[in-house]
């Protein structure tokens, strides 16, 4: 049965989609009963499409030099509301580019607002590579908290964290900024290729790892789309710049659809042997 394949490289990572649409040939079971289309269905996909987007545009922008900066707020100077929020993040803005361009540098930058039930206010930010010491004088309205990415170049956790602080923002002050996520207009958007393959058969589950790659286990799933009904199943893999990860292993999955737990098991490649050995 035809099936859509989806690949999408973005800075260190590869994600892998394989999906059922409405256009396909469907027949044995790889759509469930369509359900009635709710606002709460529709919710569920744009958050997961928001997060992968995020994801990709995260992985090709940055990597191990860049800076996870969260700028709270002290009780006393908390925004009265979301317009005064808003003139706070693009006054940070402005000071982070004049610290940019003073080193030569151009600022790079995707932000949220967290805005919690009882005020709390924070601005995470994640910014291009700069000395931490040199984002002091940026932000007179709390405290700063700066930590460095990680260097294996897969953020899809850290975009969920983002889109899910701008949803709660969102709640609270009714829509503030109208857009899950800001970015600077310097950055590099990752296109996914599309294909549809021609096939008798359902998907493979067997996950091929290549040589100087490794799988990310948290990024395996597959789940029936709350929308369309169909079947989706994707994964991540990370290129092993470092050499960590030894290729003498083929992982291949399977997802228990009474317990949705996703199981991955090894087993061992088999070792070529040398010509004119027994």
């Amino acid at each position: 049965m035809p099936y859509k394949q989806e690949i999408c490289r973005a800075g260190k990572t590869k994600q892998y989609t394989y999906y059922y649409s409405t256009r396909s040939d469907m027949k044995g079971g790889s759509r469930r009963a369509k359900e009635n289309k709710t606002s709460e269905a529709q919710k569920k996909v744009n958050s997961r499409q928001a997060i992968k987007k995020l994801t990709w545009i995260l992985n090709e922008n940055f990597d191990g030099t860049s800076l996870y900066v969260t700028w709270s707020y002290k009780k006393e100077n908390r925004p009265a509301d979301k317009d005064e929020l808003k003139k706070d993040a693009e006054k940070l803005l402005r000071s982070l580019r004049k610290v940019y361009r003073e080193n030569n540098k151009e600022l790079k930058y995707v932000w949220v607002a967290e805005r919690g039930e009882r005020g709390a206010t924070h601005i995470h930010m994640v910014i291009n590579d700069i000395e931490a010491r040199k984002l002091k004088n940026c932000w007179d309205k709390g405290f700063i908290t700066i930590k460095p990415m990680e260097d294996n170049g897969q953020y899809a956790k850290l975009a969920s964290y983002f889109v899910k602080y701008s949803e709660k923002t969102m709640k609270t002050e009714e829509g503030f900024g109208g857009k899950r996520y800001n970015s600077s207009k310097n950055l590099k958007i990752p296109e996914p290729e599309k294909k549809t393959v021609s096939s008798r058969n359902a998907y493979s589950h067997n996950i091929q790892i290549p040589s100087g790659w490794y799988l990310d286990r948290d990024s395996v799933a597959e789940a029936w789309h709350e929308v369309t009904g169909f079947m989706y199943f994707t994964y991540t893999l990370i290129k092993d710049s470092l050499k960590r990860y030894n290729q003498t292993t083929k992982e291949s999955y399977t997802l228990n659809l009474d317990t949705g737990e996703v199981e991955i098991t090894e087993t061992k490649k088999k070792e070529r042997k040398a010509h004119g050995t027994k």
